[in-house]
């Protein structure tokens, strides 16, 4: 069965695109390829370079990009420390995409764990090759690590109360699975909501899934050596889906503005239309910003 994908914004983002200088646009998180394919098809004078942490993601994202194969690299890596790689090097950049979040395909794969409607084990790991997973933050981090995480990855209110009663939870059993830690969560939240109210377990497994994955590491580091990597007229084009994320954004593209090194295009952020949000729920919480270097 083909693999649902809602590439969140696509039509704003084509339009960003089309008058870009000719050369590469890295996709820093190519996810199943729903931007890339777009853009292969609508501006051709732009060639794709894009990576992902996921592999599963790549193979999808290879598959649905065969047709374009002369025009499109794909490499497993993490778009925060790709700069310096032989593949990006002697390379005309003039675009850059990033969107983090994680696709429908991924949420409805149980065994990832990236959803609190779907039992699975706790994993959340894009990369599953490495790194810890979110049932070794949940069953061996302490209270104030935890309230950490889910304060400021979650913008949870009562961080320190679901942080605690993890803590009260994990000493009878470790908890293993993903209906387990929302057993938990609707211990302290409840577990009837009105309609349109979003589960708070989406927000936990949100900040699970950015902790596990250090999302946010490098971010402002990669954004503040873009215009030295790319060509005068390419643009940067930043999707977040939380405020911390949207904040840690626009502040390093103004601060490369104040360096007249880029010129941020609009001054808020660009939201999804109502159709879209109507058709993918998700992209509710999408913001997209976007730069052009000088």
């Amino acid at each position: 069965m083909e693999p649902r994908h809602y590439p969140v914004m696509s039509n704003e983002i084509i339009d960003l695109l089309r008058n870009v200088p000719p050369g590469w646009m890295i996709d820093g998180t190519v996810g199943l390829g729903g931007h890339a394919l777009r853009v292969l098809e609508e501006v051709p004078q732009l060639r794709v370079l894009g990576m992902d942490m996921d592999s599963n993601s790549l193979k999808e994202a290879k598959r649905r990009l065969d047709r374009w194969k002369e025009r499109v690299v794909l490499i497993q890596a993490d778009y925060t420390t790709s700069l310096d790689r032989p593949e990006i090097r002697n390379r005309d950049i003039t675009a850059v995409l990033v969107d983090p979040g994680i696709s429908s395909w991924q949420l409805q794969d149980a065994v990832r764990g990236f959803s609190h409607n779907l039992d699975g084990p706790l994993d959340m790991r894009k990369d599953r090759g490495s790194g810890i997973t979110a049932a070794d933050v949940v069953n061996n981090w302490d209270q104030v690590r935890l309230e950490t995480v889910f304060r400021n990855y979650g913008d949870i209110r009562r961080a320190g109360e679901l942080a605690k009663r993890i803590i009260e939870t994990r000493l009878f059993a470790p908890i293993r699975t993903t209906a387990q830690l929302k057993q938990v969560v609707e211990k302290v939240f409840g577990s009837r909501f009105p309609r349109g109210v979003v589960h708070p377990a989406a927000r936990v497994f949100q900040a699970l899934r950015i902790c596990v994955n250090r999302e946010l590491d490098g971010v402002e580091t990669f954004i503040m050596r873009l215009p030295a990597k790319m060509e005068s007229g390419g643009r940067i084009l930043f999707i977040s889906f939380h405020s911390i994320e949207d904040r840690l954004v626009k502040q390093s593209l103004r601060r490369l503005q104040a360096d007249g090194k880029v010129n941020c295009l609009r001054p808020f952020p660009i939201l999804p239309q109502a159709a879209e949000r109507l058709e993918n729920p998700p992209s509710h919480s999408a913001r997209l910003r976007v730069a052009e270097v000088a």
